[in-house]
């Protein structure tokens, strides 16, 4: 997304159209969001949050090597993991004995001292947005408790445009995860964090994973137009 000064009006609610036409940044490389995501945490202080994924998915990923909280770990210097999914890190840890995750809610509850203690480089939300009731709420209450020892967040989210949602869309149906409340494109997204409070340094589109060499159409078509890719990925600063 291009942010002018009048997208930047838009969204901090300065101005305001009822059809409003924003510009979408073409310019980002076909890079699938893991691959961001482990250079973004490469040697740095990483909490990833909502890190447990789908159990019923978990031990094929972990075998095959596609569980992004392992990624994380042995990408960074640092990494807390943080779920409100009990069961799942209890299975966790008592399956693969991994440390330094927490069973908590992080609006909520009480955060560990040693999480408190460290200076973050990131706080990774990654495809957890999109299951939040208020989102702005969340990210507000995020703010407010990470202000003193974090410096940037970065979510990531399926993108309203994606391309499997235009091909759907002719087929008449919607595809979707049934605990999502929210499909987001790079104005609403860039909305919401404005809305919480956070000033944003970048947002870019990307695949959620890898295309097959059969798939040159597909390459093709997200290369030429980015905005149908599979995710949003957005950088933001706390202030």
């Amino acid at each position: 997304m291009v942010y002018t000064n009048l997208t930047k009006d838009y969204l901090s609610g300065k101005n305001f159209s009822n059809g409003a036409k924003i510009s979408l940044d073409t310019s980002s490389t076909l890079l699938n969001r893991d691959d961001y995501l482990l250079n973004i945490a490469k040697g740095k202080n990483i909490l990833h949050v909502g890190f447990v994924d789908h159990l019923p998915l978990l031990d094929a990923k972990i075998k095959r090597g596609n569980w992004l909280h392992k990624k994380l770990m042995d990408a960074s210097n640092i990494c807390y993991g943080v779920d409100i999914n009990k069961e799942g890190i209890e299975y966790i840890q008592e399956t693969y004995k991994y440390d330094n995750l927490y069973a908590l809610d992080i609006t909520r509850d009480t955060i560990p001292q040693e999480i408190v203690d460290t200076k973050f480089d990131y706080i990774l939300i990654p495809d957890v947005i999109e299951h939040i009731g208020n989102p702005v709420a969340f990210l507000e209450s995020i703010q407010e408790r990470f202000k003193d020892n974090t410096k940037k967040i970065i979510l990531t989210t399926p993108n309203a445009f994606r391309w499997n949602n235009f091909i759907n869309s002719f087929k008449t149906i919607e595809v979707i995860n049934t605990d999502h409340r929210f499909w987001f494109t790079a104005f609403t997204l860039s909305k919401i964090v404005t809305d919480a409070g956070y000033s944003i340094d970048n947002l870019g589109y990307f695949e959620h994973g890898r295309l097959a060499r059969r798939q040159i159409f597909k390459k093709f078509i997200l290369n030429t137009y980015p905005s149908f890719r599979d995710t949003l990925i957005i950088e933001i600063s706390l202030k």
